[in-house]
C-alpha cells in the first residue's frame, strides 16, 4: 500500500455529483498517485513514468472536450474561460511530459509529479466546482 504522503484519496469533497465526471476525475487522481509512486520508487523507470503521463495527457484532452461539450450544452456562462484553463493544463502536462523525457532521474521529476498533483486538485475543487455549482442551479 502506498503511503506517501503525496498520495490522494477520494472523497465527498471531490465529488462533482455528476457520475462520469467523477469517473473521470477519479481516474486522473489513480494516475496521479501512480506517477508519484513510480517517481519515488528506488526502482524508478523511465519509461513507465513516461506511459503514466502520456495517458494522463490523453485522458485530460478527452475529459477536458467532455467538459466543454456540458458547457455548450448547458450555456455555462463562463465557458471559454474554463476552456482557456483546459489549454492551459493540457500545455503545462505537455511541457512535463517533455521534460521528464529529456532528463534522467532528478529533482526535476520530484517537482514535476508534485506540480501535476496541484494542478489536478486546483482545478477540480476550485475550477469545476463553479461549473457543477451553476449545472446544480439548473
Amino acid at each position: 500500500m502506498d503511503v506517501s504522503p503525496w498520495r490522494i484519496e477520494w472523497s465527498d469533497e471531490l465529488s462533482m455529483s455528476n457520475a462520469e465526471i467523477d469517473a473521470e476525475h477519479r481516474n486522473f487522481i489513480r494516475l496521479v498517485n501512480e506517477l508519484n509512486s513510480e517517481i519515488m520508487s528506488q526502482q524508478r523507470d523511465k519509461a513507465v513514468v513516461e506511459r503514466i503521463m502520456k495517458q494522463m495527457l490523453d485522458d485530460a484532452i478527452a475529459h477536458f472536450a467532455h467538459e466543454e461539450r456540458l458547457f455548450i450544452e448547458k450555456l455555462y456562462p463562463a465557458r471559454e474561460e474554463h476552456a482557456q484553463l483546459h489549454a492551459e493544463l493540457i500545455s503545462k502536462f505537455r511541457q512535463a511530459l517533455e521534460e521528464i523525457h529529456a532528463t534522467e532521474f532528478s529533482r526535476l521529476w520530484i517537482e514535476t509529479g508534485l506540480e501535476i498533483r496541484s494542478l489536478l486538485i486546483n482545478h477540480v475543487l476550485f475550477e469545476d466546482t463553479q461549473y457543477i455549482e451553476y449545472l446544480r442551479a439548473e
